[in-house]
């Protein structure tokens, strides 16, 4: 009795300070959020696009050319996150979306039981406004959940997430493309949302875990969600999801509004200077428009839940092009669907990767989980490996939901490679697939010098008319290496090395010094006897830092840290002309440059030549992308797969060969950096490197 008294006085606490918490008026983030998000070029590019989109499917719309399609009802399945609740409230939190989703279906198609108000008592007060009821209808999906995200996201089950940490804590997360979402957590403001919501790279609109939902479903005071008066009608959610169907404010100003801003841009919904908040009459706020009152309880104003109760047609067109335009076309599929007893097999990822020359083997896991009642046994085969390789599974079938290990053996005798495998769940009425990738190429870092003649017997000679003193020397490097570390040498005799400057400027540089690195910056100082310095020393990134004024000696060698980093050059190719300048910024005595050089150090594929191809050509590489494959093959049928270095696919494509094969391939959207070219050539496989500039 203790402790059910205890959640009981705790319970009360809560709500009552949830009741004293949302006595303020109602506000949201969504114009905050916009200037942001906006700063980015990336998204300004990608919200331009999708309102082009918009304004030609509007335009369609009040033209009346798309009446076939308004006619169909648009399912819009919906996902619901609570990153900072409790499992143990799922039953709960479940029952509070489903709420959530029932108020916005009302609302949007105006079947909500308080516009009876504005049929009855309003209407007549606002001659060129009318209710609007949107084609549309929201449901919590329920089929083809993302796998690997949430233990309890269940086919069958809804799609919502309880612990998951969407986006990061932001707004947007790619798993989540496809849905509608909804995450709910504790912020400043009731809500907020993108003025034209991205579902394909899953968007989310944000509520306040107090303005989530209807008062009528119960609240879930375990995780701190509680819909809390005067917000506790879920109308908080239909304003931030019009502001995600590009729906304005119908205001001009938060108290600093002033007429002939015009408004929301929506022919139906009067200009008003500023927002409302309470619950007023509905004819006590004057709009901009002289004997015409402001439109006080449109959703997208900010009086309370209770005093919100209408769309216009005009809103409800903008909703519908929005949704047809940028929405509709990347719905997930079936996502509303119910579910037909079967069953999933799914990872939290589609690459296997393994290095021949330290194991002999390579396991996969994945899981399997009955949907819908199913019972049967399914067993699991896998087809596409290594010519050579083994493969099992433990256990080797299951009827029950667990854990399976896929173990690809007898890797030490196969060759290198990128290899596509599907793996196969079969029961006696249902197949299902899941594909993934061997990444058998392994790689090790391998560092190559390349050096200047010797004895090079460069002056570097004193300044002279008001400029310092300078020599060149240059060393090309033909091959194409993606630099993972680097290191410079430099040996240079001198009497006084505090005098000099050294720079090194890489293959591609434009400006000097903006594009140069400096090594060495009139260190040391005036520290020794006269007579010849040598500098002989070593410039690494990790490297000692140079001693001050007077640390320096005779014969100056070590590892030293240069004065600009080295790592800036990660990355980036070191194909190329590398140019040493060495300067004198002080009269009266010369130097000479003896010799110097380049270690660079990349991360290199082992085993990608087990067959050298008949007259093999590769070109050009680098290249942007686009590229010629030559050789002659040696049987009917090649197939060519280019991935990224984490071994995901880019392309594949399959020929019939007859006579020498060519082709020009190109890939798509393909970023600079490292890609794997593997050819199957009938049993002969060889796998090349393509830089991509």
């Amino acid at each position: 009795m203790k402790n059910v008294t205890l959640k009981i006085i705790f319970g009360i606490i809560f709500i009552l300070m949830s009741i004293n918490l949302f006595s303020q008026e109602r506000t949201c983030g969504m114009e905050e959020y916009m200037q942001e998000v906006l700063q980015d070029p990336v998204y300004a590019k990608e919200y331009q696009e999708s309102q082009r989109n918009f304004n030609k499917k509007l335009q369609e719309y009040s033209s009346q050319q798309d009446l076939n399609l308004r006619n169909q009802v648009i399912e819009i399945p919906v996902a619901v996150h609570f990153p900072s609740a409790n499992e143990t409230d799922r039953a709960c939190l479940e029952a509070l979306a489903q709420n959530q989703i029932n108020i916005l279906n009302a609302d949007f198609t105006a079947t909500n039981s308080d516009i009876s108000t504005w049929n009855n008592s309003v209407n007549f007060f606002f001659p060129g406004t009318a209710a609007g009821a949107a084609n549309i209808s929201f449901c919590l999906a329920t089929s083809n959940h993302p796998p690997g995200l949430d233990s309890e996201l269940i086919e069958g089950n809804p799609a919502i997430t309880i612990g998951y940490n969407f986006g990061n804590g932001g707004s947007r997360d790619s798993n989540w493309a496809g849905y509608l979402n909804f995450v709910v957590r504790d912020l400043s403001v009731l809500g907020f949302s993108p003025l034209g919501g991205n579902i394909a790279l899953g968007d989310a609109v944000t509520i306040d875990r107090n303005a989530f939902g209807s008062s009528a479903a119960p609240g879930c005071s375990g995780s701190g969600v509680f819909p809390s008066a005067p917000y506790n009608l879920g109308r908080t959610t239909t304003h931030e999801l019009g502001h995600f169907f590009n729906l304005r404010h119908t205001f001009n100003g938060d108290g600093n509004g002033v007429c002939g801003s015009g408004g929301d841009l929506i022919a139906d919904t009067p200009e008003v200077a500023n927002s409302t908040y309470g619950c007023p009459s509905p004819i006590a706020v004057a709009s901009c428009v002289t004997g015409q009152p402001a439109l006080t309880m449109n959703y997208m104003d900010y009086v309370n839940d209770a005093c919100m109760y209408m769309f216009s047609v005009g809103q409800i067109n903008v909703s519908e092009a929005w949704i047809a335009a940028n929405l509709q076309p990347f719905f997930r599929p079936n996502a509303c669907q119910p579910v037909e007893p079967g069953f999933i097999i799914a990872s939290d990822d589609t690459s296997i990767f393994n290095c021949p020359t330290t194991s002999n083997e390579a396991e996969f896991s994945f899981t399997y989980t009955p949907v819908s009642g199913f019972d049967e046994t399914t067993t699991f085969s896998a087809t596409g490996l290594p010519s050579g390789a083994s493969v099992n599974f433990s256990p080797i079938s299951l009827s029950t939901a667990g854990n399976v290990t896929m173990t690809i053996g007898n890797l030490e005798s196969v060759l290198g490679g990128i290899d596509n495998i599907t793996i196969t769940g079969t029961a006696p009425t249902v197949t299902e697939t899941l594909n993934v990738v061997l990444n058998n190429v392994c790689t090790e870092v391998i560092c190559d010098p390349y050096a200047s003649a010797e004895n090079l017997g460069l002056v570097v000679p004193d300044p002279s008319g008001g400029f310092a003193g300078s020599v060149t020397d240059l060393i090309t490097i033909s091959e194409s290496v993606i630099i993972e570390s680097i290191t410079l040498n430099v040996d240079i005799s001198h009497t006084w090395i505090s005098d000099l400057g050294i720079y090194i400027i890489p293959p591609g540089a434009t400006t000097f010094p903006d594009d140069a690195i400096r090594l060495w910056d009139n260190q040391c100082g005036v520290s020794v006897a006269p007579g010849y310095q040598n500098l002989s020393i070593t410039f690494d990134d990790l490297g000692a830092n140079f001693p001050g004024t007077g640390g320096c000696s005779n014969n100056f060698t070590g590892v030293y840290s240069p004065d600009q980093p080295l790592n800036i050059l990660s990355g980036t190719d070191a194909q190329g002309v590398w140019e040493l300048v060495v300067f004198d910024f002080f009269a009266g005595d010369t130097g000479t440059l003896n010799n110097w050089s380049i270690e660079i150090c990349s991360r290199q594929p082992l085993n990608v030549s087990q067959f050298d191809l008949n007259n093999l050509s590769l070109f050009p590489n680098p290249n942007n992308g686009t590229f010629n494959v030559s050789f002659m093959p040696q049987s009917e049928k090649v197939t060519i797969d280019v991935y990224d270095i984490r071994g995901r696919a880019i392309l594949s494509k399959t020929y019939q060969s007859n006579g020498r094969f060519e082709d020009t391939l190109t890939l798509d959207n393909a970023q600079s950096g490292m890609y794997l070219l593997s050819i199957t050539d009938g049993n002969q496989k060889v796998t090349k490197k393509i830089i991509v500039d």
